[in-house]
């Protein structure tokens, strides 16, 4: 495939993979980074034109927004136990070295919105997503965002990365 020929699908294509992407992800930077990925294999992969190009980039695009996610729950799982380590290790033989890092949490915990900081608290009780939709009324996509969210905040604000 020509460059003028990629050239060409990329800019009849770009927005809406870009739309589908962030519909996935909610999120503006990672979908313009995923559909740069996107764009990138499938200059990589094809040596010609498909017939139906737009499917396969939104096939590329599905593909790419899953294992953005199964990154993403991985980092959740290592960023909690990370989060659960520092609140807990306070608890018994307590090192003063901590004492910061722990203040910086706590005050970070403290500008998360109400609904994030009972999420945060209820996961740390090893509620699941559906037990803390029942128990706060809200969707299973609520909880799930708030907790992006609140990590997200807490990573920016701390040293916890």
């Amino acid at each position: 495939m020509s460059e003028k020929e990629f050239e060409t699908i990329f800019k009849t294509y770009y927005q809406d993979i870009y739309n589908f992407i962030y519909h996935y992800v909610m999120s503006k930077e990672e979908a313009k980074n995923l559909t740069q990925d996107v764009f990138l294999a499938y200059f990589e992969n094809q040596k010609t034109l498909p017939e139906n190009t737009k499917s396969y980039l939104l096939s590329l695009a599905k593909n790419r927004c899953i294992s953005y996610f199964r990154h993403r729950n991985v980092m959740d799982r290592n960023a909690l136990k990370y989060f659960e380590s520092l609140l807990f290790s306070a608890t018994n033989e307590y090192d003063a070295t901590y004492d910061e890092l722990l203040s910086q949490l706590q005050r970070n915990i403290d500008k998360l919105s109400p609904l994030q900081q009972k999420i945060i608290q209820m996961k740390l009780t090893d509620k699941n997503y559906v037990e803390m939709s029942e128990e706060l009324g809200v969707t299973l996509s609520q909880i799930h965002k708030n907790i992006k969210k609140a990590y997200n905040k807490i990573r920016q604000n701390s040293c916890i990365k």
